[in-house]
């Protein structure tokens, strides 16, 4: 009788396959602890920008007609350079209006005002230096200042840690770099948009700031001043760290006067970054000849181009969406959990006094100035330093890896939703 055949035992082959993959896991770990913590930073930040090329790539496949391509799914390329990115290359090709439009009704109307000029000018000079078009160099810009601003995030964020220990303040910072990298609009760093290459000059801008080098953080604020729309939260930052710094120094020495001699550059710094928040508005009244030239064509891209009321838009948008109670409520408890965050414990052990001034004062910039829509998600990338105390809620791996993994699936949410364009019924589309 031929002999039966033996089983195989389904336990110990188990066992070995775990304790296999635990080495690995073992051997992995170590390769990872043994890189330098810039090769660990330029790792994570590529995984997230290869993470955002697959999304672009894919939703792009499932684009059919748009405003920018007629019909047909758009390369990654065309896909990464649509919406406001055609408002940077016309900058870049052709340079500010001297003149406003107007509309049918006398308003100003949409133009490049409304758009910030360094990043436009950067990829200008770039174009005429290698040949290439727009649709190459602007995404390939963002790309190279995203890598260079995770790099400053990450010294952010062991800088406003120092006083913990070093192993727990790289981890710690690294984890904070991860969630920023992979956040839900952290597609929006490899676009043709601005917002990689700002968020470059403004992190440098708070790490001098935290490192109290007051002089050297005046070059990039300038930077970010013209990048993107931070100049009068940051210079309204930079003047309430000083008021706090001289405050404090005025109580400790009893002195007040000396303190403010002490602490003169400093408020030198803060009147100047204040300075720069108006550049690009006396360039566009300057060029133009209307004082309001950048306010009015800001005020273009809302509804009926009313103007900026303070705080309105918060509340009536609320009404619009959440009905006409139920929405100033939520909003009223939104800002209260915020406020809360602003002054817990943990976030005031994670993160630099000058960082959280930065996420106040950046909030109610918006508060004040801007119109709640679907922009709003990728405005609030300014407030990436929250991320750290984010992270630091738990100390469990696993908190923290689902913490990043779900940011990165909201990205498919955001590219899909709002840069994939859909008609609406009554024409046009949400913006991104």
């Amino acid at each position: 009788m031929p002999q039966a055949q033996q089983r195989p035992d389904v336990p110990a082959l188990s066992q070995r396959i775990s304790l296999t993959l635990t080495g690995w896991a073992y051997q992995l770990a170590g390769y990872w602890a043994a890189l330098p913590a810039l090769a660990q930073v330029l790792v994570i930040y590529a995984a997230s920008r290869l993470w955002g090329l697959l999304i672009f790539s894919r939703v792009g496949q499932q684009q059919t007609t748009s405003p920018w391509q007629a019909s047909g799914p758009m390369t990654y390329l065309d896909f990464v350079t649509i919406w406001d990115a055609d408002w940077y290359r016309q900058i870049a090709l052709t340079g500010y209006p001297s003149t406003l439009p107007l509309d049918s009704w006398g308003n100003v109307a949409q133009n490049p005002w409304a758009f910030y000029p360094l990043y436009p000018w950067v990829s200008s000079l770039l174009m005429q230096a290698t040949g290439l078009d727009y649709r190459a160099i602007a995404p390939s810009l963002s790309l190279a200042a995203g890598f260079g601003a995770a790099w400053l995030i990450y010294r952010l964020f062991a800088s406003s840690l120092a006083r913990q220990s070093t192993e727990k303040a790289h981890s710690l910072a690294l984890w904070g770099l991860a969630l920023v990298a992979f956040n839900p609009v952290a597609p929006i760093l490899q676009t043709g948009y601005a917002e990689a290459l700002g968020l470059l000059f403004l992190t440098w801008a708070l790490l001098y700031l935290v490192q109290g080098r007051y002089w050297l953080l005046l070059l990039p604020a300038l930077a970010a001043a013209l990048t993107r729309p931070v100049g009068v939260p940051l210079g309204a930052t930079i003047g309430l760290y000083w008021l706090a710094c001289w405050v404090g120094q005025a109580r400790a020495e009893g002195q007040p006067l000396l303190a403010l001699k002490d602490t003169a550059g400093q408020l030198i710094s803060a009147l100047a970054v204040c300075a720069f928040a108006f550049v690009h508005p006396a360039a566009a009244w300057l060029t133009t000849g209307r004082l309001d030239a950048y306010t009015a064509t800001e005020a273009a891209w809302r509804a009926g181009g009313e103007e900026v009321l303070p705080f309105i838009p918060w509340v009536t948008q609320s009404q619009l969406y959440l009905g006409q109670l139920l929405g100033p409520i939520l909003l009223v408890l939104l800002l209260l959990v915020v406020i809360l965050f602003l002054l817990s414990p943990l976030t005031w052990r994670t993160l630099h006094p000058a960082l959280i001034l930065w996420a106040a004062a950046y909030l109610l910039y918006m508060l004040i100035f801007f119109n709640p829509q679907s922009s709003t998600f990728r405005l609030l990338l300014p407030l990436f330093p929250l991320a750290l105390p984010l992270v630091a809620l738990s100390a469990s791996r696993a908190y923290r890896l689902a913490l990043v993994l779900t940011a990165a699936g909201a990205q498919w949410g955001w590219v899909g939703w709002l840069w994939h364009w859909k008609q609406l019924p009554g024409g046009g589309d949400y913006p991104p």
